[in-house]
């Protein structure tokens, strides 16, 4: 099942947001992808096939598509241009803000036109703002978003995510955007803008940063993999997350219960994280003769969250990912040639939802428009003419969410649904917590507040059949089911996607597992990070020079963005029920989305085997490329410089004032410049440290040179951008105090002001929902509490 089989997609986005009509595509979409006569910029990006011309970038993102030329710069060609989006329902684009405007096309003037049309925009900091004009790359939302302050080792720069994190991340947020405001649509019959901001969309994957700093204002500082360990072995690493107390009780056993480590304050996560320095040596000792394969395979039998450390090669030929097809043979574009790539980020039904074809070649679609087919037919009989204005603006509103998520994948798809009137019902215990609202030892903290707002607590134990009778009530009159849990565990309880759908035909739900409901490692448990080691992506996310030294991030990434694919998958599966009238079961593996995002650089391994490294902050791009030290205020600051071309070397060096080591005559041309980038990069280090990042920023801004804060939340407490977007949104949290959440990363000229209300107290609406929806009278449900199947919010914080 393709559940956006016949909608129509024309993609403008070049660079930046590539991914999201690739992800449409996936879904079903038809898109066509509209390049200049000498073909998109991205179809010159690296890295490149072993040719030297083919693009991997280009390639990945752009399979499922098809070509066709107009030039834009052209006026002539606009009424082509005008053509397709009258027959389109969606347009993405990613030109700097101002430049349609400037060839007549600005996304309100074509609203005007085709009123019908959702357009997305997707930029480095939104269309309008103080930033709005900037030069930026990739690196620089990174950067600014607040992906890359607490990257890497304490003694060395931050490092940058690997890959196109940032405009990535940016088209998973614009896809979701983008089926909202189609969502929308369809009962009003109107079109919109979503403005998306890059900046944004990495902000929101920075692991609750804003909420805890407003709450606690310190900066965490770089430590590597910091609290996620990684424990040397005999032919590599494995990483380890021991949160809960059962995790620590069973690797206690398992290691022969050492004296050193049986101190019973262990058994609590925060005493472990003080006392590492004394608790990672004993454990390497019993590590270092056993290979990682065989400790992640022991671990997990043991019920341990454990992943192996996998270099590329070692990714693509595991035994896993083989079993579930993780990689395909997907075209390139031209001549014939293919690669391997990641073949979806999602399945539908139990099929992947992935390319069902290559890359186009070049204008193959000659002046062909869409097609038309059975899906099509379908679609255009649910697209209403302009309908009365409704009292409720909020397109969500109406549909209920059942959120049995815990962490951060389940409860941020569910949290956002719930933002645009979704209500959502989130199903928990004390005896069985989501383990991110007791992780501090209590109750509530701002990283759960910010995941579990919005929503209400139902607290029920899914142990007993009484109270797995009442949720089944719940899901019979239900519109969506979301879950995190371990694989299997919701089809024990009887909530499985087949279960459901004998309780309720039309229900669309949503399951991520760290490493798939399927496969040899489908029983593995873990966390976001465990998820960096089995991915590739740890070994990527390090310096060039400290490869055998693993650095990355204490980030849980993926698990923030996986939760907006999920949103998106629900919404895909929402739009395609009012088709079918059927509900649909999705599902994503958190290890296939961390790979999915480094898909050309796994295209390019599976070209040249062992040619994938890491590169740290380079780029063949251009130098200088980098991130440079400033001017220490009470915090460690640092700013990111990015030069494309020639024009902003100029820019560059006139910033700086022409100092001596800059006028070096190779240093004029591309080649020369990578050819020196170690000393381009260390005489410009002695201009920045003499300044502020926002300085820096500014200054080099002004010239037109690409460059940015490398953002803490203390920047983002403040910054001119996101004051301008209003991204932070103030919230007075029971338990804690007023403290600021993250906002969207879009923002919908049709979509009004999310909704953030306070996260619940465990078991807060279990009164109200079971007399509201469940029909139970104030005895029936007193007794129900009196016997443990129902719970009231505890009056006491107990440790599971």
């Amino acid at each position: 099942m393709q559940p956006l089989s016949g909608l129509r997609v024309v993609d403008l986005a070049d660079e930046k947001g590539e991914l999201c009509g690739r992800l449409l595509a996936d879904l079903g979409a038809e898109v066509i992808r509209v390049e200049p006569p000498g073909g998109a910029l991205s179809r010159r990006l690296p890295p490149f096939a072993p040719d030297g011309e083919t693009s991997l970038y280009f390639g990945f993102r752009n399979a499922g598509k098809r070509s066709r030329i107009l030039d834009l710069d052209d006026r002539a060609s606009h009424a082509n241009l005008e053509a397709l989006l009258a027959d389109a329902d969606i347009l993405i684009e990613s030109e700097h803000p101002g430049r349609l405007a400037a060839l007549g096309l600005a996304p309100g003037d074509l609203l005007k036109r085709h009123p019908h049309l959702v357009i997305t925009s997707i930029s480095d900091f939104g269309q309008e703002g103080p930033y709005a004009d900037y030069q930026s790359t990739n690196m620089i939302a990174v950067a600014m978003g607040g992906m890359m302050y607490r990257a890497g080792r304490a003694e060395k720069p931050p490092v940058v995510v690997p890959g196109s994190f940032a405009y990535d991340v940016a088209a998973g947020s614009a896809a979701y955007g983008t089926l909202l405001a189609f969502w929308k649509r369809l009962s009003t019959g109107r079109g919109q803008h979503v403005d998306v901001s890059a900046m944004e969309a990495v902000a929101n994957l920075a692991d609750w940063s804003l909420p805890n700093f407003s709450l606690n204002p310190t900066i965490g500082t770089r430590a590597g993999s910091g609290i996620y360990t990684l424990y040397r072995c005999a032919d590599g690493y494995v990483r380890m997350i021991v949160l809960v107390a059962r995790h620590w009780r069973a690797l206690l056993e398992w290691v022969g219960e050492p004296e050193e480590l049986m101190d019973p304050e262990y058994d609590q996560f925060i005493n472990r994280l003080m006392s590492m320095d004394k608790i990672v040596p004993v454990l390497e000792g019993f590590f270092l003769d056993k290979k990682k394969i065989d400790i992640a395979c022991e671990a997990q039998r043991r019920g341990i969250p454990a992943t192996p450390l996998f270099r590329p090669g070692e990714v693509m030929e595991n035994e896993h990912a083989l079993g579930r097809g993780t990689f395909a043979k997907i075209g390139l574009g031209g001549g014939g040639l293919e690669a391997a790539m990641p073949s979806g980020f999602l399945t539908c039904e139990g099929a992947r939802l992935g390319p069902r074809k290559g890359a186009p070649v070049l204008g193959e679609a000659g002046e062909n428009g869409f097609s038309s087919n059975a899906g099509r037919s379908e679609f255009e009989a649910l697209l209403v003419p302009n309908a009365p204005e409704s009292a409720d603006v909020y397109p969500l509103r109406g549909l209920r969410v059942i959120d049995f998520g815990v962490g951060a994948v389940g409860v941020e798809a569910a949290r956002l649904l719930a933002e645009y009137g979704a209500e959502v019902i989130k199903i928990e215990s004390s005896s069985a917590p989501d383990f991110i609202r007791v992780i501090m030892s209590s109750y509530m903290n701002p990283s759960f507040a910010s995941s579990s707002r919005t929503k209400q607590s139902f607290g029920v134990d899914l142990k007993v059949e009484k109270g797995r009778a009442l949720v089944r009530r719940l899901v019979a009159d239900a519109d969506v089911v979301i879950e995190n849990n371990g694989t299997g565990a919701i089809e024990r309880m009887g909530f499985g996607p087949a279960a459901m759908r004998e309780i309720n035909p039309r229900i669309v739900s949503f399951s991520s597992q760290m490493v798939g409901s399927y496969g040899p490692w489908k029983d593995w448990i873990g966390y976001g990070p465990n998820t960096h080691p089995v991915s590739g992506l740890q070994f990527l996310w390090n310096y060039p020079e400290d490869e055998e030294s693993p650095a990355g991030s204490t980030a849980v990434y993926p698990d923030h963005f996986v939760g907006r694919i999920g949103a998106m998958a629900v919404l895909a599966g929402l739009i395609a029920r009012e088709r079918t009238g059927q509900g649909s079961h999705h599902d994503a593996a958190q290890f296939e989305v961390a790979i999915g995002l480094l898909g050309d650089l796994f295209a390019q391994e599976s070209l040249t085997p062992g040619s994938v490294h890491p590169l740290g902050n380079a780029s063949s791009r251009g130098a200088p490329w980098g991130c440079f030290p400033c001017a220490d205020s009470e915090q460690e600051e640092w700013c990111v410089i990015t030069v494309r071309s020639d024009e902003e070397w100029e820019g560059l060096r006139g910033a700086m004032g022409d100092p001596a080591w800059a006028a070096e005559s190779s240093y004029r041309t591309a080649a020369g410049r990578l050819a020196s980038r170690e000393a381009i990069e260390a005489g410009l280090s002695t201009w920045t440290r003499q300044r502020s990042p926002k300085e820096a920023m500014e200054i080099l801004q002004g010239v037109g040179v690409p460059c940015g804060i490398v953002c803490h939340p203390g920047h983002h407490m403040s910054d001119p951008q996101m004051l301008y977007r209003e991204y932070a949104k103030p919230v007075e949290q029971q338990e804690l105090s007023t403290i600021l959440l993250e906002g969207p990363a879009f923002l919908g000229s049709d979509l009004p002001e999310v909704i953030t209300q306070q996260a619940p107290l465990l078991g807060e609406h279990t009164r109200a929902i079971a007399e509201r929806l469940l029909g139970l009278s104030p005895d029936e449900i007193e007794k129900l509490i009196d016997e443990g199947v129902l719970e009231d919010p505890p009056a006491e914080f107990r440790l599971v």
